[in-house]
């Protein structure tokens, strides 16, 4: 068992203005290209990313990279 998962934080953000894989993709991009993010699952389907962080980053952080990316996000 890899004690640094324990340590992991999560969030989950409701994601608005995707429309296609491309759209989860640029989002997964957008996140995954920050310090500390580990992985980022983006559904299209329900509008979400759930975020894997090494460290606890704060959600304007996570909100800014997201709108940057063409796309809306809001606390969930």
């Amino acid at each position: 068992m890899d004690m640094n998962k324990q340590s992991d934080s999560f969030r989950s953000l409701k994601i608005t203005g995707m429309s296609c894989g491309h759209c989860t993709a640029q989002v997964q991009t957008a996140l995954e290209s920050l310090e500390d993010v580990l992985e980022a699952d983006v559904s299209l389907q329900e509008e979400t990313v759930t975020i894997r962080m090494a460290t606890d980053i704060p959600n304007d952080v996570l909100t800014r990279a997201i709108t940057v990316a063409g796309y809306r996000a809001e606390p969930q």
